[in-house]
C-alpha cells in the first residue's frame, strides 16, 4: 500500500483499540502526513474530515506508545517486545527498559545496601566487597536458629562457641546480651 486511505485509517484506528500492537506499515506516519496534505482545508467538509483523520492518527500514536510503555514495564517479567513495533517505537521501548533497569538497580541499592558505598546489586542480591563484613563473636547462651539481616537462617549455636557472623547480626546479638566480641 503506497497511499493511506481514510477507510484504511479507520481500520487501523479500530485495531489499535485492542490490547496488542497491530501491524502497520513502517512508513505509516509518512503516509498519514501525505494523506492529511491532500485535504482542502478551505472547504468545511474537507476541514472536518481533516480534523477527524488527524484525531485518529494522534489516537493511534498515543495508543501505540501506551502499549510500548506497558511492554517496557513488563519486560522485567520476561514479556518480550512486540514484533509489530515500528523502529521508533522499538527505540523508545529500549530506552525506557534501560531507564527502568537503572532505576531498579538504584532503588535496590538503597533498599538492600542501605547506603553502603561498596555494596553492589547483581541479580537482585547485594554483593559486598568489604573484607571486614564478618565479626567473630562468642555465644554467651544457647541460641536457636534465627533469621539474619540478609534473609538467611543462622544458627543454632551452643553456649561458649565462637562463630563469625555478619556485622549487623553480630551487633544485634551483642546488644541483646547473647554474644560478645571474640578473637577469630
Amino acid at each position: 500500500m503506497d497511499e493511506l486511505t481514510y477507510d484504511e485509517l479507520m481500520r487501523i484506528h479500530a485495531r489499535e483499540k485492542g490490547p496488542t500492537l497491530s501491524a502497520i506499515q513502517s512508513n505509516f506516519y509518512e503516509m498519514a502526513g501525505k494523506m492529511l496534505s491532500t485535504y482542502d482545508k478551505s472547504d468545511p467538509a474537507g476541514m472536518r474530515e481533516y480534523n477527524n483523520a488527524l484525531k485518529m492518527i494522534k489516537y493511534i500514536y498515543q495508543r501505540r506508545m501506551e502499549k510500548v510503555l506497558n511492554l517496557a514495564l513488563s519486560s522485567n517479567k520476561g514479556v518480550e517486545p512486540s514484533p509489530e513495533m515500528l523502529q521508533n517505537e522499538r527505540e523508545v521501548y529500549d530506552r525506557v527498559v534501560e531507564i527502568l533497569k537503572k532505576n531498579e538497580a538504584e532503588t535496590d541499592k538503597k533498599l538492600i545496601c542501605q547506603g553502603d558505598p561498596v555494596c553492589k546489586i547483581e541479580n537482585n542480591e547485594a554483593i559486598v566487597s568489604k573484607k571486614d563484613t564478618k565479626v567473630a563473636v562468642r555465644i554467651l547462651k544457647d541460641l536457636d536458629e534465627f533469621l539474619g539481616f540478609n534473609g538467611s537462617l543462622i544458627g543454632p549455636f551452643k553456649q561458649n562457641s565462637v562463630v563469625e557472623l555478619e556485622k549487623e547480626d553480630a551487633n544485634v546479638l551483642i546488644e541483646l546480651g547473647s554474644a560478645e566480641k571474640a578473637e577469630a
